[in-house]
Order: structure tokens, then C-alpha cells, then sequence
């Protein structure tokens, strides 16, 4: 939370953002803390800790037309690495181990997060059954990325030349773009989060 203040601050001093958008945000920052230091304080009183509290996305399972030239796109654009093994139907696991310990996290080891690219036939039936797949009737509109050091002009830059297509601002601090198969993609600095700079 200091951070985030202090970030929005220095984008004030520098004309960044205006005085209205600066009391707006650490308005909601100031909101959405109170709420979850509250929401933990009351869970505190109901009780021990629960079982199952996440703390990091450990996948993304991302499939699509052809699973070869989606993972060679996000190799490309992000830099990731293939750590996991490939076959019929998945191209491959990616991520990035190291660097500091995201949110809260306790761990001495914290394990990277992945993509998993597969391409399936869309009737296929689920892994151990015999029944065809339900059609969604949900989706997953965009994902955003946490970016080290992300300065817009410098990734916007550096996309174009890769030939990214589809990019476009997303607020003051990060930027959106289309995959190979026009998936809505965000890229943003660590200061940013969902809540901040309109997801």
C-alpha cells in the first residue's frame, strides 16, 4: 500500500495525474484495504484460518486453434520459458521462477505462474470421462500481466517493432493488445492492479 501511494504521489508532482485522480485512487486504495483488513479481522474472530486461501494464480489453461503458434507468440512477446514437457495437444508450460516474493507470500520457494497452451477438439470429453465437454457459458474477457519496471511508451515501442497487433492504452499505466488469435491481453507496472488503472 505505501508504494502504491507513494507511486500515485509522484505521478502527481510530475503532472502525471491530476488532483481529482489522485484523491480517487487512494481513495479507492484507502476503501479497498479498510475492506479487506476488516473482512480479516472478522474472519479472525469467526475462526482459524481456512483451509484453502490462494494467494497466487498458478495457471492459465489456454486453449485454442493451434496451441504451436499461440506459445511461440507468448515466448516471444514476453520472454518466457518453456519449463514443462510438450505432446499431442500442449505446447508446452511457461513461466519464470524468481524475484521477489508477490503479495504476501511466506515461502522461501515461490513457484513461477504458467501458461498452458492446448488445442483440443471442441466436443472432446474431459480427462478420466466419457462425457463430451458443456459448451462454457462463461469467459475469461482479458488476462492482465505485471510487468518489472513497465514504462507504456518504451512497451508500446517495443511491441510495435515485434508487430503486435491491436495496441492500445489501458489508462494511465498499462497497455492491451491481441494474441494470434485476438485474445484481449494487458500488460501493466506493479503499481497497477485491476482495481486502479481500469481493467
Amino acid at each position: 500500500m505505501e508504494a502504491f501511494v507513494a507511486t500515485k504521489l509522484d505521478d502527481f508532482t510530475k503532472g502525471k495525474i491530476s488532483r481529482r485522480q489522485l484523491v480517487e485512487m487512494l481513495t479507492l486504495a484507502a476503501t479497498t484495504t479498510a475492506a479487506a483488513t476488516g473482512g480479516a479481522n472478522a474472519a479472525a474472530a469467526a475462526g482459524p484460518d481456512p483451509a484453502i486461501r490462494p494467494v497466487l494464480v498458478n495457471h492459465i489453461s489456454y486453449t485454442c486453434p493451434d496451441y504451436k503458434r499461440a506459445a511461440d507468440w507468448y515466448q516471444r512477446v514476453f520472454n518466457l520459458e518453456m519449463v514443462g514437457p510438450t505432446d499431442h495437444d500442449v505446447a508446452g508450460v511457461f513461466g519464470r521462477r524468481g524475484g521477489p516474493k508477490p503479495m504476501g507470500i511466506t515461502a522461501n520457494d515461490v513457484p513461477p505462474s504458467y501458461i498452458v497452451f492446448r488445442t483440443r477438439e471442441a466436443n472432446a470429453p474431459t480427462q478420466g470421462s466419457t462425457t463430451p465437454r458443456r459448451r462454457s457459458q462463461a469467459l475469461v474477457e482479458h488476462m492482465g500481466y505485471t510487468v518489472a519496471d513497465f514504462d507504456r511508451d518504451r512497451a508500446r515501442a517495443e511491441l510495435q517493432a515485434m508487430g503486435v497487433q491491436g495496441i492500445r492504452d489501458g489508462g494511465l499505466y498499462s497497455l492491451h493488445m491481441l494474441d494470434p488469435f485476438g485474445y484481449d491481453v494487458q500488460i501493466s507496472g506493479v503499481a497497477n492492479n485491476a482495481l486502479t488503472d481500469g481493467a
